[in-house]
């Protein structure tokens, strides 16, 4: 069989990477520019430490895709590229100001194009201005090439986009952090070999060059480099804009439209609402799988729109799936309810199904397959922490049945979900034996302690807009007095139980802290919570624990069911 390369690596310095003529261009979709001031710290505190070491100091991974020998496109690296590519330029403007001053001019002129040459790009025989080794995306290039590189000053900086506004930002911090580190000692000399030594030759990258939009991003679900988190974005981006038109109003409106999006669901989060999208409509593909499913799917300028269409639609919904006070909910305590619950489990894998229960039914139903949701996560995730991949499968499963509309009932919902649905007998077995650690899961242990209490007392009590505490029986720090009931070999066992933990108010908690049981009993008696003015154990063991817990089982079953 033959092998299958899907991309070449090798470590360069930063001189090596800009040598030969070789080219550099931001595809025109790409994120503009945007690193800040503590990005600009952290690289001017690696190249200080390179300086004082004398040792190369590595700078992650740069994605590029080969056009031709001479010729690639950054799919992953841009804010790195452009920001050494700035501190070059600010060097320079230091050479420029020893020109200016008269101070060795001869010689710095021939540093200066030296630098420029090597670094920045070749001097036009026509026009005499510098042609650049390094093109950023279509909003920040203009800026870049007209200013920076051919070291002038904006006329309207106040009017600058926030994005041009960094990159001069970064050329003046840069001027001046080059300025006032050489100091009294600046000089033509001093200038070249910062910039030729420290910064040229000991900045490593790992260089992955790949053939295709498709092995860049099988890449980017492989490789843990700086920066590359956004990027498999940025790839679909740039595929799906590409298909709407190089120009015109096809190409304004698609990048509008994607640009609504992103705002919607956040850059960070597109990536998982993007594949929990496209498992709502579609077969179920892994992370990994993703993009090269949408690219077999998507070929054309009509699909494309239709997909962004789709998302736009799909975005708002998404986003209020991840927030209950989203206005979409419009002040409905039980869906915001389930909404914080399934916020707190950690669980999405029901996104894609409920995606498509809000879009296509009533809200009652939507809200009962939303219930039925947290039930199955609080059983199957929660408690059972049971294996998630096959859950997923019965999500996409379900969710494909509602987009195509054989699944038009909450109740037919509930048929498909019960092959993820754990039985009573073995939710109860898990939930008897379960430990939390509450310095973890604070947030969830009160919340399941207050459903209990709920169910217990016959009165609704939520840990939402009360105060109560959660008391550890066996206490977290144990005196030595607690060595009889719990030896210390088995207490870190049970001080997380379940059935351990239970609900007092906070003054009385502070005031029993890590007694006895015995000492603790009284005050239990007077608490307003009857989980736990109705323990009556005459000692507190194993013995009694495993009994309560047995029995709190019993109430958690009925609570979280179908």
């Amino acid at each position: 069989m033959a092998r299958t390369i899907l991309f070449e690596t090798e470590t360069n310095n930063f001189s090596a990477v800009l040598g030969n003529g070789k080219i550099y261009r931001v595809p025109p979709f790409q994120r503009d520019y945007s690193w800040n001031e503590e990005n600009w710290d952290d690289l001017w505190l690696d190249i200080l430490g390179v300086r004082q070491t004398g040792q190369p100091h590595y700078m992650g991974a740069i994605v590029l895709q080969a056009q031709d020998s001479k010729n690639f496109t950054i799919i992953d690296g841009q804010q790195r590229l452009a920001t050494l590519s700035i501190i070059g330029l600010a060097i320079i403007k230091n050479l420029q100001d020893l020109i200016d001053l008269g101070i060795d001019p001869q010689d710095n002129d021939a540093r200066k194009e030296l630098l420029l040459a090597n670094y920045i790009g070749s001097r036009d025989a026509v026009s005499l201005n510098y042609s650049s080794k390094l093109f950023l995306n279509e909003n920040n290039d203009a800026f870049y090439q007209t200013y920076l590189v051919q070291l002038r000053t904006p006329n309207n900086i106040h009017r600058l986009t926030s994005s041009e506004r960094l990159l001069w930002d970064a050329f003046q911090y840069f001027y001046k952090k080059v300025k006032e580190y050489l100091g009294d000692s600046i000089s033509g000399k001093a200038l070249a070999e910062f910039m030729d030594r420290d910064v040229a030759d000991l900045l490593m990258f790992i260089q992955i060059t790949v053939e295709d939009e498709l092995n860049a991003y099988m890449v980017f679900e492989t490789l843990n480099a700086r920066g590359v988190g956004l990027a498999p974005t940025d790839l679909l981006k740039n595929y799906l804009l590409s298909l709407s038109g190089t120009s015109g109003p096809d190409q304004r409106i698609a990048k509008e439209q994607w640009q609504r999006i992103i705002r919607i669901t956040d850059l960070d989060d597109f990536p998982k609402f993007l594949r929990h999208f496209w498992n709502s409509r579609n077969p179920l593909v892994r992370k990994e799988g993703l993009f090269k499913a949408i690219r077999q799917t998507i070929r054309s300028r009509e699909e494309a729109f239709v997909l962004l269409n789709d998302l736009e639609l799909t975005a708002g919904v998404y986003a209020a799936l991840e927030d209950p006070n989203d206005e979409l909910w419009n002040g409905n305590r039980d869906i915001q309810k389930r909404i914080r619950e399934l916020s707190m489990f950690r669980v999405t894998q029901p996104y894609p199904l409920l995606l498509n229960a809000y879009l296509k039914f009533p809200t009652q139903e939507f809200e009962r397959v939303l219930r039925m949701s947290v039930v199955v996560s609080f059983r199957y995730n929660v408690i059972g922490g049971l294996n998630p991949n096959i859950q997923e499968e019965v999500y996409n499963r379900t969710a494909r049945g509602i987009y195509s509309s054989d699944l038009i009932s909450a109740n037919q919902v509930a048929e498909e979900l019960r092959a993820v649905y754990p039985s009573d007998e073995e939710f109860s077995n898990a939930f008897t034996v379960k430990s939390i650690n509450t310095r973890r899961s604070k947030r969830l242990v009160r919340y399941i302690l207050f459903e209990l209490e709920s169910q217990i007392s016959g009165i609704r009590r939520s840990d939402e807009e009360e105060s109560g505490s959660i008391e550890h029986i066996l206490p977290e720090n144990p005196s030595e007095e607690w060595n009889d009931a719990f030896t210390p070999e088995v207490q870190g066992n049970f001080i997380y139980r379940l059935g351990n933990l239970t609900l007092l108010e906070d003054s009385k908690n502070r005031e029993i802290q890590n007694r006895t049981y015995v000492e603790k009993l009284p005050m239990y008696k007077t608490s307003q919570y009857v989980m736990t003015n109705t323990i009556d154990y005459p000692e507190w063991t194993e013995t009694q624990l495993r009994s309560r817990q047995h029995g709190l089982a019993r109430y958690a079953t009925a609570i979280w069911r179908f």
